[in-house]
């Protein structure tokens, strides 16, 4: 095994607990217990009173549009303490809790520590880190 294949496996364990697929906000809202499950077969639950801040946040017609949980993606190529989040409705979301503008033309948000910090403080359980790297040879 060479060593891109030694750490794509590595990186692939390190992303074990992201979700198999993700809901939407409207779907979690109407469970009773809110859940999806993870790549490791494990189910992951999500806090009632984190839906319903996100649900106050984003205006009732994008409820159907933000896909939870919210991936935080994390890649050294990024450079120190920084992550980066895709999608539209995420990105307006976070943005509200930040307190940040919009910037013109920006397909993702990028975020650094300390912005991460507070994210997942306010969001532990419909936020979510995903390890990346980009290896030598294009995937």
């Amino acid at each position: 095994m060479d060593e891109d294949e030694l750490l794509k496996k590595q990186l692939q364990n390190l992303n074990l607990h992201l979700p198999r697929s993700r809901a939407s906000l409207a779907e979690l809202l109407k469970k009773e217990k809110p859940r999806i499950e993870t790549r490791d077969g494990s189910s992951h639950r999500f806090k009632k009173n984190e839906l319903d801040l996100l649900a106050e946040i984003l205006p009732k017609e994008k409820h159907g549009q933000l896909r939870l949980p919210i991936i935080i993606r994390i890649s050294p190529q990024l450079g120190r303490g920084a992550a980066k989040i895709s999608g539209k409705v995420e990105q307006e979301v976070l943005r509200k809790i930040l307190d940040k503008k919009e910037r013109e033309g920006s397909e993702e948000l990028l975020i650094h520590r300390p912005e991460t910090r507070t994210i997942r403080k306010k969001l532990p359980t419909t936020t979510q880190y995903a390890f990346l790297i980009s290896s030598s040879r294009s995937d």
